[in-house]
């Protein structure tokens, strides 16, 4: 197994807490495939690769519902015209199995045809998932997910809308489709789309999670999805993204059976990002989908806020002596530049049991 890894450092751990290096979003999201497909000989080698572009959050936010089995696939960022080596290199090692998918590699949002062609003459199968924009683009991998996966529990059973124009408050949305596959539409803030409303319409007996407060998703659009709505609809939110990243991982509902649920005390993980890095938020979200299954949570470059600290330490589990499990992580994602490190010693200290 050793001789399968290759001499690269994507990582810096201290004993609770594994920070993901890169300097750049596109060798980042490497590293993080690099961390959790260590080689292509894994049982959980990936089947398909989603390929989405960096111009905007929105199609890597709503591709995530595609990790979730049985797709199983890591996000992989590209620039929209031409596919650098280092992501091609890491595509080749990565060596999808093409099985319960149509293809290899799936390419969702608008990514140039050059790099489709490119894929496809190193032996890669290719198909699209694309709309004229996000929100059409959500409707379609929406369909697709439920055409991949029409067995799965949460995915079938609940849909989240999310914010059009505020990425912090939706991104914690892709960790729990990647976790659960559950489908991602977006909304503008007052006005609900089209598209987005007649898919909700087609879908009226599924349950509907709106992700953000009201200063992002009015009350208006909320009301809107309620009266469109013949099953449970409510609202993850908060004032801040702080808190809405915390109430989101808190949260649960028996009635529709959605939620991480974390909020009692025990052996938890949790990615730790910054509000303003969409992508290298977004390309960890596999994070929630293998290995420690873990949501996001907002700190800040040089402070931990106080809904994350205070959440953290109402959940970690009583010392025991000698120390045994349970225990907790961290994910950092990023290097020094983005989240200091005394903010990773911080973490340690709080993560600590």
């Amino acid at each position: 197994m050793h001789s399968n890894f290759s001499y690269y450092t994507p990582a810096i751990d201290t004993v609770n807490t594994t920070r993901i290096l890169g300097d750049v979003p596109l060798t980042f999201n490497n590293y993080v495939t690099k961390v959790i497909y260590p080689s292509p000989k894994v049982k959980w080698r990936p089947n398909a690769i989603i390929l989405v572009p960096l111009t905007s959050y929105h199609y890597g936010l709503l591709a995530s519902p595609l990790i979730h089995f049985p797709i199983n696939a890591p996000l992989v960022f590209t620039n929209e015209s031409y596919l650098s080596q280092e992501t091609f290199n890491e595509i080749i090692r990565l060596s999808p199995t093409g099985e319960n998918v149509p293809a290899k590699i799936l390419i969702v949002g608008p990514i140039a045809p050059i790099i489709e062609l490119q894929l496809l003459n190193a032996g890669l199968s290719v198909i699209r998932i694309t709309g004229s924009n996000p929100i059409r683009a959500a409707s379609e991998a929406m369909e697709f997910r439920y055409t991949m996966a029409p067995d799965s529990m949460e995915g079938n059973k609940n849909i989240m809308i999310v914010s059009a124009d505020d990425h912090t408050e939706s991104i914690p949305a892709a960790y729990y489709s990647a976790h659960m596959g559950v489908p991602i539409l977006f909304t503008y803030r007052d006005k609900l789309p089209e598209i987005t409303k007649q898919q909700l319409i087609k879908y009226n007996n599924i349950n509907m999670l709106v992700i953000g407060g009201k200063h992002t998703i009015s009350d208006e659009v909320f009301n809107e999805i309620q009266d469109i709505s013949k099953s449970k609809v409510d609202r993850i939110g908060g004032s801040t993204c702080y808190d809405v990243a915390v109430n989101f991982s808190k949260y649960y509902s028996n009635e529709s059976m959605f939620g991480w649920n974390v909020k009692t005390k025990g052996g938890w993980a949790f990615c730790f990002g910054t509000p303003n890095n969409w992508a290298y938020n977004l390309a960890a979200c596999t994070f929630a989908h293998l290995g420690k299954h873990s949501p996001l949570l907002y700190i800040k470059p040089l402070i931990i806020p106080k809904a994350t600290r205070e959440y953290v330490l109402s959940v970690k589990p009583v010392e025991t002596h000698p120390p045994k499990p349970q225990f907790m992580h961290g994910f950092i994602l990023g290097g020094f530049h983005i989240i200091s490190a005394n903010m990773q010693i911080e973490l340690e200290e709080i993560l600590n049991v």
